[in-house]
């Protein structure tokens, strides 16, 4: 009798541990069915990826210098006396597009810019403020062409990378 208590007592004891481990597998079961349907209802990999754009910092485009053809030379006169003002300048933009523009308008640019230069006051050029504002007034030029003639100003700056008076 001893040994039909034990062999009763230890099927019990296997059924209780089948019940038990169906019922954390079903359990897990649920919990990755539920872990799944979140996953492709949030997005899944895209939303990574999408997360992972919005968060990365957008980069500038890359700066690009073109220059403006050869040196522009032009005469000036301060007190009757003839002065030579030589200067070679380069435009910055950030688009390829502008730097064919200027390209393709280069004689329309240049002769813009010496008649420019050339009405300039040699004491004024002398001075940091009058390079300052024939700096700005050369960009507003170029601005000009091109958006007259591209539909777009394209340049965001114009530097002196000479500049002699004599």
């Amino acid at each position: 009798m001893a040994d039909e208590k034990t062999a009763d007592t230890a099927s019990g004891g296997n059924t209780r541990k089948r019940k038990l481990l169906l019922i954390g597998a079903a359990a897990a079961l649920v919990v990755l069915v539920l872990a799944a349907t979140a996953w492709f209802l949030l997005g899944g990999e895209h939303a990574d990826e999408d997360a992972k754009a919005a968060s990365a910092p957008v980069a500038a485009p890359t700066a690009i210098y073109a220059s403006l053809g050869e040196k522009f030379v032009v005469t000036l006169q301060e007190q009757g006396r003839q002065r030579y003002f030589q200067a070679s300048l380069s435009a910055l933009t950030r688009d390829e597009s502008v730097v064919k523009a200027l390209e393709l308008h280069a004689p329309l640019i240049r002769g813009r810019l010496v008649a420019l230069l050339g009405e300039q006051d040699f004491a004024a050029l002398r001075t940091e403020a009058g390079k300052l504002a024939l700096r700005d007034r050369i960009l507003a030029t170029l601005q000009d062409v091109l958006q007259t003639e591209t539909g777009s100003a394209g340049v965001e700056q114009v530097f002196f990378t000479e500049f002699v008076l004599q």
